[in-house]
C-alpha cells in the first residue's frame, strides 16, 4: 500500500516539513476487532529517519523537546504519545537504524469508536506542537 491513510496523512506532512526527517512508514492505528492482524495495529505511528544532513542527536534532542512539550500540555492519558529507536536486524553484519513516534490509547478496554476519537485528537495536538 502506497498511499497514506488519511487519519495520519497530515502528521505525516507535518513531520516531513520540519526539514530533520524523512518520514516512510505509518499507520492511523485500527482499532476495530475485525481489523486485527498477528501484528499489534491497536495504536498509530510514524516512523522516520533523519533527513540528510541532520545528525542523530539533533533528531533525539528534537523528539524528546516534543515529548516534553506534549506531556505538559496533555498528560499521558487518553493517549500515551511516546517515541523511541528502533533497531532491525537486515542480516548478520547490518542493523537498520529508524525512529518512531507512537500514539497509543491509554485504555486497553475502551470501545473502539474512542479510540479513534482520542487518537486523531492526539495526532492534532502534536501537530499543533510541531508547527509552534
Amino acid at each position: 500500500m502506497n498511499e497514506l491513510e488519511p487519519e495520519i496523512r497530515p502528521l505525516v506532512n507535518v513531520l516531513n516539513k520540519t526539514g530533520l526527517v524523512r518520514t516512510f512508514s505509518s499507520c492511523e492505528g485500527h482499532y476495530e476487532p475485525k481489523e486485527q492482524t498477528l501484528v499489534d495495529r491497536t495504536h498509530a505511528e510514524v516512523r522516520f529517519v533523519p533527513a540528510d544532513g541532520i545528525a542523530l542527536a539533533q533528531v533525539e534532542n528534537w523528539l524528546a523537546s516534543i515529548l516534553t512539550r506534549f506531556k505538559a500540555r496533555h498528560g499521558l492519558i487518553p493517549v500515551n504519545v511516546r517515541a523511541y529507536k528502533l533497531y532491525t536486524p537486515i542480516d548478520e553484519e547490518v542493523v537498520e537504524e529508524t525512529f518512531v513516534i507512537e500514539l497509543k490509547p491509554f485504555n486497553r478496554f475502551d470501545p473502539p469508536d474512542r479510540k479513534r476519537a482520542d487518537t486523531d485528537r492526539a495526532i492534532a495536538q502534536l501537530m499543533q506542537i510541531l508547527v509552534s
